[in-house]
């Protein structure tokens, strides 16, 4: 290889070199911080669509036939051998010919004649000049105008021409800079933006960093940019920025509300933080045991992330401080016990329960917490219960008396009503001594079901409502004649008469003396008639009816299938003088009642099948209440389908009468079941009942 061959290689590899060097250098140089800022903007604000971005970069390349001029692409005239006519750019610009020449293919043919009509400077068109402009002028259309250039600057004085006359032609800027830049001594608008800045998202209340990742939206119109980064929980994230000036960032993060925020970035700015609030978490206050929001309102203070108190009127939106640990208290306005409540609000978190329980005290309309009809009887009912021998002979001691809040015992249409499941809630018994039961732990708003259970007797039950019991007086009072078991030599049931519920009642007194009617198709059966046969077969008898204050009444009967019982009570005349206690004493007021027994398929020795009570008619008539011309109660209508063996049909009638009254005072009435007993007679008596035997 020659020595010029040689050099040659060597002065191209140095060549090669250098083209190297300067394109790293130039790489370096844009990932360099600060990074310089491109800008695309004339100074009166317009788009700069071609020329410099005063970077070293383009905003932008002009098409063939067109060149850059103001930032803007321009048509080039072209007017090579022509003066004038079109330069190709749909003007005039190649030049005018005189009035006495003419333009042909863009050149002046003719003799040309001196025009400066209207100029005051340039060609005069016939070879000469119409004048001169001052320095710092130019001529243009014929008359003189001041000269600025801002051709590639966009900020600044505009360049003038060496010399000019400042006084005539004053300086005049090509613009300002937009927010973030500055005005270089080469007239152009230049800013130097950071490679990155870091993002940080936090609780705008508390300040701390959020618990959960956060994806931020950033925008900015003036550059044309969108991007979407995630900043994760407690991270600085690193954004690599496109260039300076105003951006949007919009911050999303489960648990916490969106917040958009504007930003503007300059050449010294190096970090960002942004914030959110923590989303709305519904509050509530709930009684414990029904669990259902109260009805009063309540005061609740918090503490832990943060602390502070809020009126709570129902649910209510509360906006926490942030994720974590808080306790809560919250103060009912009446009738509840302070709650509290420590709770971790997380992310997921959207309702908070807080728990209260009722603040029970006398007069809360409650018996509980210790409360009894003796030391509460605003609250609390006594339920007072008595218990005698339905066959007259007087009181039975050591019942118990089981309690409940639901029926104990299911309808059974085959063996008249079973006992089931249901627990008692309370129980109470007397021992060996009494034939009182006093029961003073349930509240006025409730229905009480009693079983009373005695040796050798068929057990008793009853529902009282105390929501009818008077709170002056407090105390229920039920007097029950207790039925022995039924032997096999006993008729298949018993009906038995209680009224005049307990000897101490308050005003109005209930009579003592009523009588109980059994009407069947072969008789009747009463005081009066106390047995009865049908065919020459006994069917029923009289059990009991010797006393005068409050029953029993008791008869002992076994109906046909499908014959009808009539069922009366009766309220005999009294003598003023024999028993002047018994003036002004009503039907209405005995608090009557009649218990159905009868043996079935699964109770030998009888079952209560079934109860008629008057005042139970006062609940959906209370009219009735204040008759007191009425004598008669039609209690019930009583057939059954197969004796001993299913649940008889007992029809409450609910119907009071007025009896035919003679001069010998005797009753007389209707029984509506039989013709026998149209007009029913029942003899005067006031000389004390007659004892019936003790069968």
């Amino acid at each position: 290889v020659s020595t010029q061959s040689t050099g040659l290689l060597s002065t191209m590899k140095s060549i090669i070199l250098l083209i190297a060097l300067a394109f790293v250098s130039s790489v370096l140089a844009q990932d360099t911080c600060p990074r310089c800022t491109p800008l695309c903007q004339n100074g009166d604000g317009t788009p700069k669509t071609c020329g410099d971005n005063g970077c070293g970069g383009s905003c932008g390349t002009c098409a063939s036939g067109q060149e850059c001029c103001k930032g803007s692409c321009v048509c080039i005239p072209s007017c090579a051998g022509r003066n004038c006519g079109d330069d190709g750019c749909g003007g005039n610009s190649c030049g005018i010919c005189s009035p006495s020449q003419t333009c042909s293919n863009g050149v002046c043919s003719g003799a040309a004649t001196v025009d400066c009509t209207g100029r005051t400077c340039g060609s005069n068109r016939a070879g000469g000049s119409c004048g001169s402009c001052s320095a710092g002028q130019r001529c243009r259309a014929g008359q003189c105008e001041c000269y600025y250039d801002c051709n590639e600057r966009n900020c600044g004085n505009a360049v003038q021409p060496e010399g000019t006359n400042t006084g005539l032609c004053p300086q005049r800027s090509c613009g300002t800079c937009p927010s973030g830049f500055t005005c270089g001594s080469n007239g152009r608008c230049s800013a130097q933006t950071p490679c990155t800045v870091t993002i940080t998202v936090v609780d705008c209340n508390s300040r701390r960093a959020i618990s959960s990742s956060a994806s931020v939206a950033i925008s900015s119109v003036t550059l044309s940019y969108s991007s979407t980064v995630t900043v994760s929980a407690g991270v600085a994230y690193s954004w690599n920025t496109p260039g300076l000036g105003t951006f949007s960032f919009q911050t999303s993060a489960q648990g916490y509300l969106t917040n958009t925020q504007s930003f503007t970035l300059a050449s010294t700015t190096t970090s960002v933080e942004l914030c959110v609030s923590p989303a709305i978490v519904q509050v509530d206050v709930r009684e414990r045991t029904r669990n259902i929001t109260i009805e009063v309102g309540a005061s609740i203070s918090y503490s832990g992330v943060s602390s502070g108190t809020f009126r709570w009127n129902g649910v209510t939106s509360w906006t926490h401080g942030g994720f974590g640990s808080y306790s809560f208290v919250a103060t009912p306005d009446s009738k509840y016990t302070v709650g509290s409540l420590t709770y971790s609000v997380t992310a997921s978190t959207t309702l908070i329960i807080i728990y209260v329980d009722i603040a029970y005290f006398c007069g809360d309309d409650l018996c509980t917490s210790g409360e009894t009809a003796t030391n509460c009887q605003l609250d609390c009912v006594a339920l007072f219960l008595e218990f005698e021998n339905a066959d007259g002979s007087g009181p039975v001691n050591g019942p118990t008396v089981n309690y409940f809040l639901d029926n104990p015992r299911d309808a059974n249409a085959d063996t008249g009503p079973n006992r089931n499941s249901v627990q008692q809630t309370t129980t109470r018994t007397t021992g060996t001594g009494s034939n009182t039961v006093l029961e003073e732990t349930y509240s006025y708003d409730e229905l009480v079901y009693f079983e009373v259970v005695v040796s050798t007797f068929i057990n008793f039950y009853w529902r009282a409502n105390t929501t009818n019991v008077d709170p002056q007086l407090g105390t229920y009072r039920l007097r029950v004649h207790l039925s022995k078991l039924l032997g096999t030599t006993d008729f298949n049931y018993r009906l038995v008469n209680t009224w005049k519920p307990i000897d101490a009642t308050p005003e109005p007194y209930g009579p003592t003396d009523l009588n109980l009617h059994l009407f069947y198709s072969s008789g009747a059966l009463d005081i009066n008639n106390p047995s009865l046969t049908n065919q020459g077969f006994a069917i029923g008898k009289a059990i009991a009816d010797s006393k005068q204050s409050g029953g029993p009444a008791t008869m002992d009967i076994s109906p046909d299938s499908g014959i009808v019982v009539a069922v009366w009570n009766s309220k005999p005349p009294r003598s003023s003088v024999i028993a002047p206690s018994q003036n002004n004493r009503y039907l209405v007021d005995s608090g009557s009642y009649v218990v159905f027994y009868g043996k079935t398929s699964n109770a030998a020795n009888g079952k209560q099948v079934g109860q008629v009570v008057m005042d139970e008619i006062f609940l959906t008539n209370p009219s009735l209440k204040s008759n007191h011309q009425v004598d008669l109660w039609y209690v019930a209508q009583f057939t059954v389908n197969q004796p001993a063996r299913n649940q008889p049909t007992v029809v409450a009638q609910s119907r009071f009468k007025t009896s035919t009254i003679n001069s010998a005072r005797d009753m007389f009435f209707d029984c509506e079941a039989y013709s026998y007993c149209n007009n029913f007679k029942v003899p005067y008596s006031d000389t004390g009942r007659r004892d019936v035997e003790d069968f």
